[in-house]
């Protein structure tokens, strides 16, 4: 499936993926500030949790890729950049709203 977003253009998310983004916890993170009050002070500021793990799932898949290429002998391979392209969606699944306001 592909999916427009606002930093990386286009999207490319493996069926898996789209299984994934598809669930209500994923969802509910479309209702998350990824940059908790900031938009206060900077009223454009208003990234979800949502759009942050699209992109990251999609920036570290594209790492594992080039990793995959740089260095052939490591033995990437699909399965595994798949992997690693999920982790990048899931990671921040159990943060709650203001999360990080305190870090």
């Amino acid at each position: 499936k592909r999916v427009h977003d606002a930093v990386h253009g286009q999207i490319l998310l493996p069926p898996l993926c789209v299984a994934i983004v598809d669930t209500r916890q994923f969802q509910r993170m479309r209702k998350l500030k990824q940059l908790g009050t900031a938009e206060l002070v900077y009223p454009s500021a208003t990234h979800t949790r949502f759009e942050h793990s699209l992109g990251v799932a999609h920036k570290a898949a594209k790492v594992a890729r080039e990793i995959k290429e740089a260095q052939p002998d490591l033995g990437i391979d699909d399965v595994d950049i798949l992997c690693v392209q999920i982790a990048g969606l899931v990671h921040d699944l159990g943060h709650g709203p203001f999360s990080h306001q305190f870090e």
